[in-house]
């Protein structure tokens, strides 16, 4: 079960690359596989993204503050869009949630996890692989 983790910048002091690597320990010390990281910016996406995301189990989209401007075109919430048209589950790992419930069921965004220091989304990506690992593997 391999997720992919594409993460934006959670704050100019804790970069994509690094949200994801953090994210990615997590949930390897969970016991998936090493997931997929695809950092990405507000610059731009990978081309190869939505490739990456079909091929995965599930993405893990992440941001400092999940809020309206996420649904207004933010990384995260493209991607998410993106996953939901693919039939791809999508999953948060945010700094700080501000989005309502509404914004959350138009991005289908499935769990949200709060985590804003480097050691905060080791945990969060760990207790996110754990609630899929129940999720598909109850029992």
């Amino acid at each position: 079960m391999r997720l992919l983790v594409a993460p934006d910048a959670f704050a100019p002091s804790l970069g994509a690359a690094a949200a994801a690597a953090a994210i990615g320990r997590g949930v390897e010390a969970a016991g998936l596989e090493p997931p997929d990281l695809c950092p990405v910016s507000a610059d731009a996406l990978p081309a190869d993204v939505d490739a990456r995301m079909r091929a995965a189990f599930a993405l893990v989209v992440g941001e400092g503050t999940f809020d309206r401007g996420t649904l207004e075109g933010r990384p995260a919430g493209e991607l998410a869009v993106r996953a939901r048209q693919a039939g791809v589950p999508c999953h948060a790992i945010v700094g700080r949630d501000l989005l309502d419930p509404f914004g959350k069921r138009i991005l289908d965004v499935q769990h949200v996890l709060e985590a804003a220091t480097i050691g905060a989304l080791e945990r969060a990506g760990e207790q996110l692989a754990r609630r899929l690992l129940t999720d598909v593997m109850p029992g």
